[in-house]
């Protein structure tokens, strides 16, 4: 007790990098991976920080995966972008928890457009 190790952001670079995938090789991450670890972290709410945010500035590095100092690289831009203190940002994906620990984290999918559809004809007007 008390003897566990100190969570750190590059450890957990690593172990969200294999989510879902204990095969992979922990040394690059994929923008799914990414924004999975800031939902977790509640960085990612769909309001001050979307999924498109994230998008559109991976697509810069013209990749599907980063490795770890094009990560740390596309985190400090993301942080300029929203005008966010890059330091608790750091802190705040540190502290989270492991993959699938830190609470229930919901992936929104463009299939739950379809669960509220309702026809034309029923829409109240």
């Amino acid at each position: 007790m008390g003897d566990e190790e100190q969570a750190t952001l590059d450890g957990q670079f690593h172990d969200f990098s294999k989510l879902y995938d204990n095969k992979r090789s922990g040394l690059t991450i994929t923008l799914f991976r990414s924004d999975f670890w800031m939902r977790q972290a509640k960085l990612l709410d769909d309001r001050k920080l979307t999924m498109t945010d994230t998008g559109v500035l991976w697509n810069k590095y013209n990749k599907s995966e980063l490795d770890w100092d094009e990560w740390l690289q596309f985190l400090s831009e993301l942080c300029a972008l929203k005008e966010w203190d890059e330091e608790n940002v750091q802190e705040t994906l540190t502290n989270c928890g492991l993959p699938g620990q830190g609470g229930n984290v919901v992936v929104p999918q463009y299939r739950d457009f379809f669960l509220t559809y309702k026809p034309k004809e029923k829409l109240p007007f």
